[in-house]
């Protein structure tokens, strides 16, 4: 009973407390919308509607009370959401001094006070540099054929003595494994499914309420990365050695070619940064890419016409193989494909499967005729 009255009483103490400080101290205009509840804000009902896939109905649901400029608080941080193309000219193009990339709390801690949302400047520019390196169409070419022997396999294993899978699992376990291959040669089977553990557990946790007590989605995901990190170090020393030696190139992968960073002073980038980067490129290489093939099964398995297109396009470029030797996908195959890339980014147009394009305020600002308070954070809608 006394536990209950404590909880109480401290969850009422914070509620007359945030109501206090949340008084405005001088004449403002802030967007109407609603704060929620105390320290909780309008978290739960947000990652509630994300996970039912009604991220867009409760975002209308605001927009219809109070218009194209809102604010909430979700994730830990007071955030003004703002619509339209006039206010992404505004967050995007906002000077640095301004409106800084900040995301929410829960990506700073999964991600990394040093990943690349964060980051800007010259140390931006270094690491998305590298980033592209890889990324970029011209140099994903050269992995085709491996990225083609990989989904062959990982298919065939998967469907073995089996008449149905779990597509959203098994897409999430491919993606994972070509960008553990690919981007960051991580080849060893043990180690792959470790960090894939771990790295749904972290993920998770970015969509989760920042509180960091035993048991919570929150807490799990932090020891998680202390997981992926205490991994992820063996294997950077390992690739330091092979790069004095030559036996690895910066080019061999992501990780390696971060390795060979060096800052403005001509130094090597700090191994908390490079780790940082490695956690979110992983997250955001695999699981979005993910998304969006669990979204194309779903609307191919829906759209009989859609899945008819789909299929002969398909079929039209296995067709074209006959009387050759050819066993692999080839880059100039995936260019034919132009239909089914139609598909994808028409899925990817109505159901983004990035979430973010967080800012924060580092002084007080204005957007509309609505103050934007130092400290709050400013969002996109359409990429919440």
């Amino acid at each position: 009973m006394s536990f209950l009255f404590l909880v109480a009483f401290t969850l009422i103490s914070a509620f007359l407390l945030s109501k206090y400080l949340s008084r405005p101290r001088t004449r403002s205009t802030l967007p109407g919308g609603s704060l929620g509840y105390p320290l909780i804000g309008e978290t739960l009902s947000f990652l509630r509607a994300q996970r039912e896939d009604r991220g867009p109905e409760w975002l209308e649901e605001r927009i219809s009370k109070h218009g194209s400029v809102f604010k909430t608080s979700i994730l830990g941080s007071r955030t003004v959401v703002i619509i339209g193309q006039a206010g992404n000219k505004f967050v995007l193009g906002a000077d640095d001094g301004v409106l800084a990339a900040k995301q929410p709390l829960t990506l700073q801690t999964i991600g990394g006070k040093q990943n690349i949302l964060e980051l800007t400047g010259y140390r931006y520019r270094l690491v998305k540099g590298a980033m592209m390196t890889f990324l970029k169409p011209e140099s994903l070419q050269k992995y085709i054929k491996e990225m083609d022997e990989l989904v062959k396999t990982l298919f065939l294993t998967e469907t073995k003595g089996r008449d149905t899978i779990q597509a959203v699992v098994f897409m999430k376990e491919l993606t994972f494994s070509i960008a553990s291959n690919i981007l960051f040669g991580i080849k060893d089977d043990y180690t792959r499914e470790a960090l894939f553990d771990d790295f749904s557990l972290a993920f998770k946790a970015i969509m989760s309420l920042p509180v960091n007590f035993p048991g919570t989605v929150h807490w799990r995901g932090r020891r998680a990365r202390s997981r992926i990190v205490n991994k992820i170090l063996p294997i950077m020393e390992k690739r330091k050695e092979e790069l004095l030696k030559g036996i690895r190139s910066p080019s061999s992968d992501v990780l390696s070619c971060m390795l060979e960073l060096r800052d403005e002073n001509k130094q090597p980038i700090a191994d908390d940064m490079i780790i940082d980067n490695f956690v979110t490129l992983m997250i955001a290489s695999h699981d979005t890419s993910a998304i969006l093939l669990s979204l194309m099964i779903w609307k191919l398995a829906r759209d009989p016409e859609v899945y008819k297109k789909v299929l002969e396009e398909q079929l039209d470029i296995v067709k074209k193989r006959e009387g050759k030797e050819q066993k692999h996908l080839t880059w100039a195959e995936t260019r034919e494909m132009k239909y089914t890339w139609r598909v994808a980014q028409e899925l990817m147009r109505m159901i983004p499967p990035v979430f973010g394009s967080f800012r924060k305020a580092l002084k007080d600002t204005s957007y509309g005729g609505y103050d934007i308070p130092k400290g709050w954070q400013v969002t996109l809608g359409e990429h919440i």
